[in-house]
């Protein structure tokens, strides 16, 4: 049932912060500073490599922050999330006028959509000059009546994805009336016309040096060359001064990854062939991708990731690819990444097609994580340390849910970025035994009976208030209905 779900979390997020608020600084090889440059109840971080590399574990199960006690603070860890990028392009475009014939005892225009056509041949579309005239292609107006400017024509063919446009914004001269109503049409060939947008409304008001304005229409994308603006009252069109268009696309961004510095080969062993290098890390680790630094000048290289099977003398192929540098008149080709399905490995061998190997004097290979993100509560004063290197740690990692009330949802508690000291991540890990480390491990073992006794008294209350908690509701459950 989900009360006893509930129940079960909550207890095993207890006992999760029972263990952890044991846990003191001295305990942890590695001390890595954090950066929080604003005030906030949450921070958030990525995980650097320097962290990784120091762990006890390639799961970061050891990974802890303290506070400037000496104490653990609540967190989360959460996987690695890219982000979306909105990019939005404007393109002017060419309009060409249309006529309509007016009459001279209504003094209305008629517009039949003929067009008489110029057009300049070329493999793109592009249009170059409209004749408009009013009734068949061909016939001059009737001479009772002249003839007035109804709407205009857009040549959008030099659009390269039209599917992607968003809006149309005009603008047109002052002597323009201050509101606008239009219809807007595409046609691929300038002789059927499907409708696009009906009844626009635009408007452009000036009062007292403030202005007022909705020179945009909202469209849906499409597919044709050409656009027809038509006014709904021809004796309202203005003169255009501009005609936009606006192209709007996304584009998912991976989450930046964290990269080692060149790690050399180990030592060549009985089990590996001409053209084989074996590499080892300190604990398996998730790898992402791998870089090979290649010798100068051109080179081209067919390489093999071999991961090692249960059994020892079997090597698996992980991943396979060409690695190039090529060089021609100022331009390079290059690839240089080996991407891998991110295992987890400790061990791998690296094969180069023997007949093309130039890393005489052996490869040197860089190594990236996709690194996870850690959101921790600021209790307790800061400076905020984060701390691993621990063999004997459990992992006391919280859901996001659990450590921040309505993660995810737009009213849920702040959260701000923080960040590891470079400095700190670059130069490796500081030592558990240094000073600051050690005076506070002293002051919070100074303090620790006391706190260890009423943190178990919580502990145990709270066990016993859920136990009452789930009996009483069994209790309820299991008394006969009323009649």
């Amino acid at each position: 049932m989900p009360i006893f779900k509930h129940l079960a979390s909550c207890a095993a997020a207890l006992l999760s912060l029972s263990a952890m608020a044991q846990e003191k600084p001295a305990q942890f090889a590695t001390h890595l500073p954090i950066r929080t440059e604003a005030a906030a109840p949450y921070y958030r971080l990525s995980v650097p490599l320097a962290a990784y590399l120091a762990s006890a574990h390639g799961d970061l199960r050891d990974l802890r922050v303290f506070n400037a006690a000496g104490q653990p603070v609540p967190y989360a860890r959460l996987a690695a999330s890219g982000s979306t990028e909105e990019q939005v392009k404007k393109q002017s475009l060419r309009w060409f006028p249309l006529l309509a014939r007016e009459d001279a005892h209504t003094a209305t225009v008629s517009d039949d959509g003929a067009l008489n056509l110029t057009l300049r041949q070329g493999p793109d579309g592009t249009l170059v000059q409209i004749n408009s005239r009013s009734g068949s292609a061909g016939k001059q107006p009737a001479q009772q009546g002249g003839t007035r400017l109804s709407g205009y024509v857009l040549d959008a063919s030099q659009i390269s994805d039209r599917q992607a446009v968003r809006a149309l914004e005009l603008d047109w001269n002052k002597a323009g009336g201050d509101f606008q109503l239009l219809d807007v049409e595409s046609s691929d060939d300038l002789q059927h016309w499907q409708r696009l947008a009906r009844h626009v409304q635009l408007a452009r008001l000036d009062y007292n040096g403030a202005r007022i304005e909705n020179r945009r229409i909202e469209l849906n994308g499409f597919r044709d060359r050409y656009l027809r603006l038509l006014w709904r009252e021809p004796a309202a069109a203005p003169q255009l001064a501009s005609a936009t268009l606006e192209q709007s696309s996304s584009r998912y961004l991976a989450a930046p990854l964290a990269w080692s510095a060149p790690l050399a080969a180990s030592p060549g062993g009985s089990d590996l062939k001409p053209g084989e290098y074996r590499f080892r890390l300190p604990h398996p680790l998730p790898l992402t991708k791998l870089r090979l630094t290649l010798p100068p000048g051109n080179q081209l290289l067919p390489v093999e990731i071999l991961a090692p099977g249960r059994e020892r003398r079997y090597w698996n192929s992980l991943a396979s690819t060409v690695v190039y540098r090529i060089s021609n008149k100022g331009r390079e080709w290059s690839n240089s990444e080996i991407p891998l399905p991110a295992y987890a490995l400790q061990e791998f061998v690296l094969r180069v097609d023997p007949r093309l190997n130039p890393l005489a004097e052996g490869p040197q290979l860089s190594f990236a994580v996709q690194p996870a993100q850690l959101v921790f509560l600021a209790s307790g004063e800061g400076p905020y340390t984060l701390a691993v290197g621990n063999k004997e740690a459990k992992d006391a990692a919280l859901g996001a849910a659990t450590l921040v009330p309505g993660f995810g949802k737009p009213d849920s508690p702040e959260i701000v970025s923080a960040s590891v000291l470079e400095d700190a991540a670059k130069n490796g890990a500081q030592s558990a035994s240094s000073g600051s480390t050690s005076s506070v491990a002293q002051t919070a073992d100074g303090e620790r009976d006391w706190k260890k006794i009423a943190l178990w008294g919580v502990l145990v209350l709270g066990v016993l208030g859920m136990v009452a908690m789930a009996w009483q509701l069994l209790r309820q459950m299991n008394q006969p209905a009323e009649k």
